[in-house]
């Protein structure tokens, strides 16, 4: 109960600051204390967080400690302290007022931020306590929020709604955004030999082109200022500097002016550098590391370069404690010399190396394509090269190799690798003018059982495509860097209305790593035995392609006619009669191999070399294979030839992650000796590009559509008879009139082939969404006299996507325009294509 007698403590303060009463009232000792106004909070927080004592004298500064800290807590929108004289002491009494508990948070009018990403800016949490300074502290911070992405005349305000007795209250937010800010012109002020422009022209924000946008962006604001500045230090102005900067806002038309103010300095060179201390690596081979010339203009950037080049010089020789001092005299105003003192150490030895993050991928798989080894001087080469080996692999998102110091100077390497989706299962259906409606179904196991194993199975089912092939993969027979792999397949096919193509067989297959010329080298083999036969023909197909002959019987004869009175006449009838006889087989076509099964024996040889950094959108390397095949000869089996194909593909970055990827193809088949008319030559094996076929990938064509004319040696034979069929032996008798057909063209497949790609990869999202800007080219010829490559080809442009999809792999939509005309007659127009995987596999 508050009593007459209780004073307000603010008085006792004040009273006991007098001198002449400080002793009496430090006489007087807390007896009691009470806490009221309390709602949620609990007595023994209050008691436990002020200062206040039982049995302890109160002074000033026990009453502003208790006032402070409850405060301090966050919770209370007003404290005071009151005491009442009792006997034996003071009875102190708390009294605190509760701030109101947040019950709900709403933000309105925000369209470029969202609700939950401003919640998660401001922090404040429904349950917790909201104080006036919470809110003003909160709204400023989605105003910085606004003005982080460029919208700095953003209005905030706040409303807070209480519940009826005040303990709780909901907060809303009411946001109006305007537009954002533009930059419209940057000023710069000091430069003196640099033009302004060489400068300003490296921000980010500035006043950009019409497809660029202009908008403000406060997070690009400090690296913009940075980049004016080390601007100058690349071009020789060591001493420049920031004098100042501001922004200035135009609030009617929402544009910004950007004021520099810079101190440029004297112009510097590249004076002489010195090595001192350097005994392992001479001063001729230091000196061919550094980027920069005696006499150039000084460039910061091409000088910190060099010392991280001195360091790697060292690095890859295993001296991982090496330290560079340098030491930069300016000589003649303008002449910068460089002294490097270096302090060389001993070279480090790896003591252990550790993988962890493999969940499926066994240790073994991992550890053998690794070139570094426990024991080993350190070698950062072999570091950076054990990455791409084991990236290589396609199993991992990322690989990260930690080195660990140890304290006798060697060092343990920790790679972190991290695992990703590598099992690929696809299942659908397709249409497209040559198979006609199709379905598949299909499933690959990049790493089999952990044991970095190839097995895949796929089939496909239709009414004009049924299909079913398994392969399997060992890259390390028997522990050794020897590759086997193992195929069979079955294909039955209906060339659009015309035949049936049946294929039936398998292949083994091998493979060694190389380490000369380098030990980016590889070396295959492998045999394929397969029966084929082409059957079913249709019958305009067999007709078109036999030498026929046709009997055309035309004669004239005399009728009696009784008309419709009953009256007899003579009339002259004129009467024709057709017999068509279908020959032999055309050479060099289907139809005369009489649908029968022949056999394939095949031979491959493939030498390649493939140093790209990732297996999929390499960014920089290159990839070059030979291939040369020999079916029948030695090996027996009907068909025979042999057939080389070569290809080269360069990649190369060009802005961040940004690459160029050209490519080319080139193909060659050659008949046996024996067989002038390329009769022994296998269709399948003859080359048709066009689209995302796999012979050549030109898109903006039909999928194999890139082939060429040939005449046919052969023609249609028509006997004239001027007789009635009936009076004449065919064959014996001599007809009246001979005409033979002029030869005529058929679209064939191709003995020679070369194709051109150039593709600008730019990552959306990296390692998973890419897009693309292709321009292809390419033919196929029959005769080598008639390759054309500057003038004969084929060529396409357009863009495309590629999207990296767990459990089915790469799939790639392209959208492409033909600029020459295509070979069907059809007219020019934007044609898509589909393909799984990338375009340079």
């Amino acid at each position: 109960m508050i009593t007459g007698a209780r004073i307000a403590l603010i008085t006792v303060v004040l009273v006991l600051i007098g001198v002449n009463t400080v002793t009496a009232q430090n006489d007087r000792a807390v007896v009691d204390v009470e806490v009221s106004g309390n709602r949620i909070s609990t007595t023994s927080l209050i008691l436990g967080v002020s200062s206040i004592a039982k049995g302890s004298p109160l002074t000033p500064t026990i009453i502003q400690n208790t006032i402070r800290r409850l405060y301090g807590l966050g919770i209370f929108s007003d404290v005071h302290l009151e005491a009442e004289e009792i006997s034996g002491g003071l009875k102190v009494y708390i009294i605190v007022k509760e701030l109101p508990k947040l019950t709900g948070l709403e933000f309105t009018g925000n369209k470029k931020i969202k609700s939950k990403n401003l919640k998660e800016e401001i922090g404040l949490g429904v349950g917790g306590y909201i104080s006036p300074f919470l809110i003003h502290k909160t709204a400023q911070t989605v105003r910085d929020a606004y003005a982080k992405k460029g919208y700095f005349q953003a209005e905030v305000s706040s409303e807070l709604t209480y519940n009826s007795d005040s303990t709780e209250a909901s907060l809303k937010y009411k946001i109006t955004e305007n537009s954002k800010v533009k930059v419209e012109r940057v000023v710069l002020t000091g430069n003196v030999r640099v033009k302004a422009n060489d400068l300003i022209k490296k921000m980010r924000n500035r006043k950009r082109g019409f497809l660029k946008s202009s908008n403000f962006a406060q997070d690009k604001y400090q690296e913009d200022l940075d980049k004016v500045i080390g601007e100058y230090h690349k071009k020789g102005y060591v001493d420049a500097f920031l004098i100042s900067d501001s922004t200035v806002i135009d609030s009617a038309t929402n544009r910004m002016t950007v004021y520099l103010d810079v101190y440029e300095g004297p112009k510097y060179y590249f004076g002489e550098t010195k090595f001192v201390g350097a005994e392992v690596h001479s001063e001729e081979t230091l000196t061919r590391t550094l980027k920069y010339k005696q006499g150039g203009t000084f460039n910061t950037e091409k000088y910190n370069e060099s010392v991280y080049e001195i360091y790697t010089a060292y690095q890859d020789i295993g001296h991982l404690h090496i330290r560079v001092l340098d030491e930069k005299k300016t000589r003649a105003d303008s002449l910068i010399d460089i002294t490097y003192t270096i302090t060389e150490g001993l070279p480090s030895h790896i003591n252990l190396v550790r993988i962890i993050g493999n969940t499926k991928t066994k240790e073994k798989v991992i550890r053998r394509e690794m070139p570094v080894r426990p024991g080993q001087v350190f070698n950062r080469s072999l570091l950076i090269r054990s990455i791409r080996e084991v990236m290589a692999l396609n199993f991992f998102a990322n690989v990260e190799p930690v080195p660990i110091d140890l304290p006798n100077g060697d060092v343990d390497i920790e790679f972190k690798v991290e695992e990703k989706q590598t099992g690929q299962v696809s299942a659908g259906a397709g249409y497209n003018s040559q198979d006609k409606l199709v379905g598949s179904f299909g499933m690959g196991i990049p790493n089999f059982r952990g044991n970095g194993q190839n097995l895949s199975f796929n089939t496909d089912f239709g009414k004009r495509r049924n299909s079913f092939s398994i392969s399997f993969t060992e890259p390390w027979f028997f522990g050794r860097p020897t590759l086997f792999g193992a195929d069979l397949f079955i294909l039955n096919r209906r060339w659009f209305d015309d035949y049936t193509e049946a294929r039936q067989g398998g292949s083994i297959r091998f493979g060694r790593r190389l380490r000369w010329p380098d030990n980016y080298f590889r070396a295959y083999a492998s045999y394929r035995l397969e029966r084929n036969r082409f059957h079913d023909y249709d019958e305009g197909f067999e007709t078109r392609n036999s030498a026929s002959t046709n009997h055309l019987f035309r004669w004239t004869e005399i009728e009696e006619y009784v008309d419709d009175a009953g009256d007899t006449t003579l009339q002259i009838v004129h009467k024709s009669k057709d017999s068509l006889f279908v020959g032999e087989p055309l050479p060099g076509t289907i139809v005369a191999y009489n649908e029968e099964w022949h056999t394939a024996s095949k031979l491959s040889l493939t030498i390649a070399r493939d140093s790209r950094n990732l297996p999929e959108f390499a960014t920089k390397g290159s990839q070059i294979s030979y291939t040369f095949e020999n079916t029948g000869g030695l090996f027996g089996g009907f068909w025979e030839y042999q057939r080389h194909r070569f290809s080269a593909a360069k990649f190369i970055p060009i802005i961040g992650n940004i690459a160029l990827a050209a490519r080319v193809q080139y193909g060659a088949i050659r008949a046996a000796s024996n067989d002038p008319r390329d009769n022994r030559i296998l269709v399948s094996d003859r080359f048709n590009p066009g689209g995302t076929a796999f012979d050549g990938t030109i898109r903006g064509y039909d999928d194999g559509s890139l082939t060429p004319d040939s005449l046919v040696t052969g023609a249609d034979t028509i006997f004239y008879y001027f007789d009635n069929p009936d009076s004449l032996v065919v064959g014996t008798d001599e007809p009246d009139s001979i005409l033979t057909s002029q030869p005529f063209k058929s679209r064939v497949r191709g003995k020679y082939m070369l194709v051109f790609n150039a593709e600008l990869q730019i990552p959306i999202s990296e390692q998973q969404i890419y897009g693309l800007l292709f321009l292809d080219a390419g033919n196929s010829w029959l005769h080598a006299d008639d390759i054309r490559p500057f003038s004969d080809l084929y060529k396409g442009v357009g863009v495309g996507f590629r999207i990296l999809v767990p459990g089915i792999g790469t799939i790639g939509f392209d959208f492409a325009y033909p600029l020459d005309d295509p070979p069907s007659g059809e007219e020019k127009g934007w044609k898509p294509h589909f393909q799984i995987g990338t375009t340079f596999k």
